[in-house]
């Protein structure tokens, strides 16, 4: 585990012109170092000032820019989460680091030097069960769409609503025995640039849990591709978002995007303009692209 990236190259010299020089044409070596604090000051201020109109969304972006050189490193002064990266050297599945970060979550001294952020390494990666089960908030990161893959199991999401979010990007969740990603009486869900591909039950299903997804892609799922379900929200934007194919195992009460709640409950699907559910949701099987019972999608 670590807080900071290898890396960082040697801050290059500033050039001495006629104006760092004196009447005399003579600069002694205090007025010098003066004059390149001076200059390396306003470097700094400068990129500080370039950098502020810069969103750095992902963390992983952010510790590249700030371990690339000294001058970076001080600019972006907000020292990076901590994190730490799967595969690991002590963990030999996701679950079992997991689990590990979740245990040292639960001890006062440690809970300010436990990661935040976990980097999943480009690759296929299984699980023992039918899923991968987040009990703390926690932002995971793949290493690009199609590029880290969860093979044969999906994501679960629990915990506690009061604990925080569980951001996930850059993700593949493919074949999952069960649904995808299932936010189950828990944790809210942010989701980028992720898809849910041929899982055996739904893609991506919500109950009393909110997930907002951007550029998502659900194909060939069994069940409902986006599933919201009793006091739940799913929030779909981004013009990347896909919800095709799915309902493979034909129910009739089964459709791309299913919103069903209840008595007294709610379940929503909320498309973020311009997307509409004409446009995202498309050839699937079952009860069609899209419906419920006293659920809304708007």
């Amino acid at each position: 585990m670590g807080n900071s990236m290898s890396g960082e190259t040697k801050e290059p010299t500033t050039a001495t012109t006629a104006l760092d020089m004196d009447d005399g044409g003579e600069c002694d070596q205090l007025s010098l170092l003066a004059l390149r604090l001076v200059s390396h000051h306003k470097r700094v201020s400068l990129f500080r000032r370039i950098l502020s109109f810069h969103e750095t969304r992902s963390p992983k972006d952010y510790i590249n820019l700030r371990s690339s050189s000294k001058l970076f490193h001080r600019a972006l002064s907000q020292p990076p989460p901590l994190w730490t990266s799967f595969p690991h050297s002590n963990y030999t599945t996701l679950q079992s680091l997991l689990n590990r970060l979740e245990q040292l979550l639960g001890f006062e001294k440690s809970s300010g030097n436990v990661p935040s952020v976990l980097f999943i390494k480009m690759g296929e990666y299984g699980g023992e069960g039918d899923f991968v089960t987040v009990n703390k908030p926690l932002s995971i990161y793949g290493a690009g769409h199609g590029m880290t893959t969860l093979v044969g199991v999906g994501l679960l999401i629990q915990g506690n609503k009061s604990d925080g979010i569980v951001e996930i990007e850059d993700l593949t969740i493919k074949g999952a025995k069960e649904m995808g990603l299932n936010a189950w009486r828990g944790m809210n869900v942010i989701m980028r640039g992720c898809s849910v591909e041929e899982c055996q039950s739904y893609g991506v299903h919500a109950m009393t849990a909110d997930i907002s997804c951007d550029d998502l892609q659900v194909v060939g799922c069994g069940m409902s591709g986006v599933y919201a379900s009793t006091n739940a929200t799913i929030t779909l934007s981004g013009q990347g978002t896909n919800i095709q194919g799915n309902v493979t195992k034909g129910r009739s009460d089964d459709y791309g995007l299913k919103a069903y709640s209840l008595n007294f409950s709610s379940a929503k699907i909320h498309l973020v303009h311009p997307l509409t559910k004409e446009q995202i949701s498309t050839n699937n099987g079952g009860g069609g692209n899209w419906g419920g019972r006293r659920g809304a999608i708007e």
